[in-house]
């Protein structure tokens, strides 16, 4: 158990951030088995002739099945929403004798299979500096980047969603429902899977970064030169390469076939274009459904920027349940 202990300031200096050298990090151990791979299969398959074309032996090494992954190929990200050429930039800037600590670290944590190809990379540390960070923007340009379009857009909603439970409840409310591993009591913030020694904030405050390739598992950095951060699974990713669900007829009878398919389809959230798109259904078609779901109740909407993000209301939900109930 690991317990972060909060001061007044640190409840003042919770951010969010979406990183696009996170998500690729993870995908790679995703594409590797390291994660649930099954639940990623959709992708896993899609990517699959991207993927036979990338040298990623280095990050494969580095990324144990159980062990340490070193922390500065995965810098918690500075801005709210981070730009893969800034992240990717300071990996290749990491001062050389980090590279050497974490990779002697991740070697020799828990018999690391990929020790031979890490002693490799300790003979030439700028060598494998650039390897690690190549290696890095290959996966991002190969198998994030085409789809990052929808994978940012899963991630501001998780961000918002967080960002609200936060305004009503608090950090008890934004913990208590962040990942079954953690839990809010007192000042203290307490990840029962962990055993990294406690940590107290001292006014650093805590990043949160959603991430879709993430589930089921919780990640924290506490490295004194970074702020503390958590990466927790965003809502919504387990649907992001998988086709939405047919509606159950009795919902079909009630709402018709399309505004049924639309309702159902809401999850993750989706805007008026991506549902025409992914359906075949004019813009205008998809508008007047979304209207009428949003008017009902069913649905809510959000502007980001300048696009409208419509999301299933808990009435919506309660509406599917009771169809299949």
């Amino acid at each position: 158990m690991t317990v972060l202990r909060f001061t007044q300031g640190d409840a003042l200096r919770c951010r969010f951030g979406a990183s696009p050298l996170w998500e690729t990090m993870s995908a790679v151990r995703v594409l590797h088995g390291v994660r649930h791979r099954g639940l990623y299969a959709p992708w896993v398959a899609a990517k699959a002739e991207a993927a036979a074309g990338l040298e990623l032996d280095g990050l494969k090494a580095v990324q144990p099945r159980a062990g340490f992954t070193p922390d500065f190929l995965t810098p918690p990200p500075k801005a709210s929403r981070a730009r893969f050429a800034t992240e990717i930039a300071r990996v290749r800037s990491t001062p050389l004798d980090r590279v050497r600590s974490e990779l002697t670290r991740s070697r020799n944590e828990l018999d690391n299979p990929g020790a031979p190809e890490i002693d490799r990379m300790l003979e030439d540390l700028p060598g494998a500096r650039e390897r690690l960070a190549d290696e890095i923007e290959g996966a991002w340009e190969a198998l994030v980047r085409p789809d990052w379009p929808l994978i940012s857009r899963v991630l501001d909603d998780d961000i918002a969603y967080r960002g609200q439970q936060f305004t009503d409840g608090g950090l008890a409310a934004l913990f208590d429902d962040l990942h079954p591993t953690l839990t809010w009591e007192d000042d203290r913030l307490i990840a029962t899977r962990y055993r990294e020694p406690d940590h107290e904030l001292t006014g650093q405050g805590i990043l949160l970064v959603p991430g879709v390739f993430a589930w089921p598992h919780l990640v924290m950095i506490l490295d004194p030169s970074y702020q503390p951060t958590v990466v927790y699974p965003a809502r919504g990713a387990a649907r992001l390469w998988s086709d939405a669900p047919a509606p159950p007829d009795p919902l079909a009878r009630l709402l018709g076939r399309t505004r049924a398919t639309l309702l159902v389809a809401l999850d993750p959230p989706a805007t008026t274009s991506a549902l025409s798109e992914q359906y075949g259904l004019a813009l205008a078609t998809v508008a007047e459904h979304l209207a009428a779901l949003y008017d009902a109740g069913l649905a809510s909407r959000r502007r980001t920027g300048h696009q409208v993000h419509y999301r299933r209301t808990e009435v919506g939900q309660a509406v599917i349940d009771a169809s299949v109930g």
